[in-house]
């Protein structure tokens, strides 16, 4: 048994995969490098027996230039490190390089892939994520499309009766560039991980580990008319529910169709996000607060999800719980939502389980044949 992993060689993400790997008793795996390939003139050959895992392009500024790059946007130096910039041609490029990962699964008749490329580009583009899974009729908040500047937004969402919406760049991760806004009256507030810097070119921003509140019109005004050029697209906020007095969602890594392993992600601000000093939920609390019944729910969402996706092994789903526990509602699901170290389901980590059902998997095709 074989792998080979497409990912950033000194990430944590690939070492781990690798570790994992060896420590199963398999061969270490092959590993291609976003970089190698971006400036090579030859696509790689991968051995036909190879089970292919598509890892993250992300945490590399390189990499991340290079991408930039080919989704048609020549700059003279390296965007600054944090900067909120650059997001759709980054997901052109990222789109770009799926294509032609696309065309060496096709021309090298390579059957073993963890993750297909097409799948990756959808679950990439937010609002177009939101879509199909609304068209499977999997529930996920109202959106709001179609505004060009602050203004038009408050419109729209006077339209639509919303008087709080929460806006995403369609193409980011990791809560880069998300604001939750509310408007009522001439009362406005923006809460966001966003740092908005003036620099001798101009207003600028900046990812940042600690949440900013906004109350100042203007100020949101500018926040928010800065982000648009990054295509973003503003949803429905709805009230969070919440456990020990914090807000909560939830990741569920769904393997092979099945919800796995589960993160209960807390927080004092509505963003929960773990990378920006917020912590994981105790299981056993959660599970007392919310029931059985209402967990079963969750898992049973989460892998109505992934069946929307047959072609992805693995993803991770993040899930939403409504105030007084009233809805259950898919935000985002995420091509690589499958870093969560030191978890464990049926005694087995993420990594180890998405491995062995790799495994089941084409030894059951081989059976079969």
């Amino acid at each position: 048994m074989h792998f080979t992993i497409i990912g950033n060689p000194e990430n944590r993400r690939v070492t781990a995969f690798c570790n994992t790997v060896q420590q199963l008793g398999y061969a270490m795996p092959q590993v291609i490098s976003y970089a190698g390939w971006l400036s090579a003139q030859e696509m790689p050959i991968i051995p036909k027996e190879n089970i292919i895992k598509i890892d993250s392009p992300g945490e590399n500024d390189a990499v991340r230039s290079m991408l930039i790059a080919k989704g048609g946007c020549i700059t003279s130096a390296p965007d600054e490190f944090g900067i909120i910039k650059n997001m759709r041609p980054w997901y052109t490029g990222y789109c770009n390089w799926l294509q032609e990962m696309q065309g060496v699964i096709d021309h090298q008749q390579l059957p073993w892939v963890m993750n297909q490329p097409a799948e990756i580009q959808l679950q990439f583009n937010k609002p177009e994520c939101q879509h199909w899974l609304q068209k499977q009729h999997v529930p996920v908040p109202h959106r709001l499309a179609g505004f060009n500047n602050y203004d038009e937004l408050v419109d729209l969402m006077s339209i639509h009766g919303l008087h709080k919406v929460f806006i995403k760049p369609a193409h980011a991760s990791s809560a880069s560039g998300v604001i939750a806004f509310r408007k009522a009256g001439e009362r406005v507030q923006a809460v966001t991980s966003a740092e908005m810097v003036q620099t001798p070119t101009g207003l600028q921003l900046y990812n940042s580990l600690n949440i900013r509140t906004y109350t100042s019109e203007q100020q949101i005004a500018n926040l928010i008319n800065q982000l648009i050029p990054e295509m973003v697209f503003a949803e429905e906020w709805l009230p969070k529910a919440t456990l020990q007095g914090r807000y909560f969602d939830v990741r569920v890594l769904t393997i092979g169709g099945r919800a796995r392993h589960m993160v209960i992600r807390t927080s004092n601000n509505v963003i929960t996000n773990l990378h920006l000093g917020n912590r994981r939920g105790n299981m056993n609390e959660f599970i007392a607060v919310i029931g059985t019944d209402k967990l079963h729910e969750i898992k049973q969402l989460a892998e109505q999800a992934a069946a929307c996706f047959p072609g992805s092994l693995y993803m991770g789903i993040d899930i939403l719980l409504t105030a007084h526990l009233k809805k259950t509602v898919v935000l985002e699901v995420n091509a690589f939502g499958d870093l969560l170290p030191g978890l464990l389901h049926e005694g087995e980590t993420c990594y180890e389980a998405q491995i062995r059902a790799m495994i089941k998997k084409q030894e059951q095709v081989h059976y079969a044949d």
